[in-house]
């Protein structure tokens, strides 16, 4: 059975690592509409960072855990939907180093919370005097898919890219520069979710204060 002061170190240490978590991006509640929908063959491959809703991270290790969205109806004309999560350092303007990407999911339509991040590389590190982190979302490259995240086109600023002119975000470290409609105002409903991960001095520093503490009582 655990004594009190362990719990409360337990307590603790979750307490400081829920402090750390953050969102990146707009986020899912968004009075939008669909991007350019595909017919069924057309490309409508979309990729969008959201340069509007960026935040600094400081120096350390990190890891993208859920995201959130709201995506449009599934396509009755063949089209499909396939969109997948991802996070860039923001070099300058329009220039975006990836720092992860997610699992590649079908949408469901609405407003979806707390979706699996995924994928091998969900654990990223950012440098020495911190930077500043972007959320992006993009489709897979091929005929017959569309966009499915929902837009307004009236507020915020966004780097868009198309099948016809972009740099693929599904690769750590890729450089993203080639957008056919960089600063494009507009806004998509989704945001990303980061937690850092304690440095492991820190966790020991937690544990060993938990057993003093249980030793104290016990003395």
């Amino acid at each position: 059975m655990l004594t009190k002061p362990l719990i409360s170190s337990f307590l603790a240490f979750s307490l400081i690592s829920s402090a750390s978590a953050v969102t990146i991006g707009f986020g899912p509640n968004l009075v939008g509409v669909q991007d350019t929908p595909s017919n069924g063959t057309s490309n409508q491959m979309r990729q969008n960072i959201n340069v509007t809703d960026t935040v600094f991270l400081a120096e350390g290790v990190y890891q993208a855990t859920t995201w959130d969205y709201q995506a449009a109806a599934d396509a009755t004309n063949g089209a499909t939907q396939p969109v997948f999560p991802f996070l860039t350092i923001v070099n300058g303007p329009s220039n975006h180093t990836v720092l992860t990407f997610g699992d590649t999911i079908d949408t469901l339509p609405g407003i979806q919370n707390l979706v699996v991040f995924g994928g091998p590389n969900a654990t990223f590190t950012i440098p020495a005097g911190g930077a500043t982190v972007a959320a992006g979302i993009q489709n897979t490259n091929a005929d017959g898919v569309q966009n499915s995240i929902l837009t307004d086109t009236s507020f915020g600023t966004t780097d868009h890219a198309n099948s016809g002119l972009f740099d693929e975000a599904s690769g750590v470290g890729n450089t993203l520069d080639s957008f056919g409609f960089a600063n494009l105002t507009r806004t998509y409903a989704f945001s990303i979710e980061v937690e850092q991960i304690p440095e492991p001095s820190g966790i020991s520093l937690i544990l060993l204060s938990g057993v003093a503490l249980m030793l104290r009582r016990r003395r």
